[in-house]
């Protein structure tokens, strides 16, 4: 028996029970049954690639729950960009405190961390999004927002001053300035 069939035989049972709750999560004929199709989809792939669980509606259930947070978050963070419209010029005052406030992270900070922190912490993206920007594992990710939050909870006690790319403090300026989230990442 091939894995399509397999999968077939243990989601068949529970395919109404989900189309059903497809529906009372996005309240749209239309949104949930691309909800309903989506779930399948990735628990399919789930299930090509490991062992398939005992409880199998409550893994199909807990799917369409996490694809719709997942869509839920990505149209809040589309509906604030709409409705926050960028700003086609700027202040001097504006991009001196931004510049101001970037080089004095670029002093204390490595590269990786600051175009983490400003992605996470301005920009608002999510762990797995800045992974996937940056090439790394969310992991990596915690651990480097994780250590510069401490390291910003004790920033009287870092050092003073290093050397800083002066290139990179404009193009997180201007990032900033413009509300351009892809001018953060470094190009190497």
């Amino acid at each position: 028996m091939g894995v399509i069939p397999a999968y077939e035989a243990l989601v068949a049972p529970h395919l109404e029970d989900l189309r059903k709750y497809c529906m009372f999560l996005t309240r749209s004929k239309w949104d949930s049954e691309d909800l309903f199709q989506e779930t399948l989809l990735k628990s399919l792939i789930f299930f090509m690639h490991t062992e398939p669980y005992v409880e199998v509606k409550a893994f199909l259930v807990r799917v369409a729950r996490n694809l719709w947070i997942d869509d839920c978050r990505k149209k809040q963070r589309r509906r604030l960009a709409v409705f926050e419209q960028p700003r086609t010029y700027y202040a001097d005052s504006d991009y001196v405190e931004v510049r101001g406030a970037i080089e004095w992270l670029a002093e204390r900070f490595p590269r990786r961390n600051i175009e983490m922190w400003l992605l996470f912490n301005y920009f608002g993206y999510s762990m797995q999004e800045i992974a996937q920007a940056t090439n790394c594992t969310v992991s990596a990710v915690k651990s480097i927002l994780f250590r510069t939050r401490e390291m910003l909870r004790h920033r009287h006690e870092l050092p003073e001053r290093r050397k800083i790319a002066h290139l990179d403090v404009e193009r997180w300026s201007r990032a900033i300035i413009q509300d351009r989230p892809q001018g953060i990442l470094s190009k190497g």
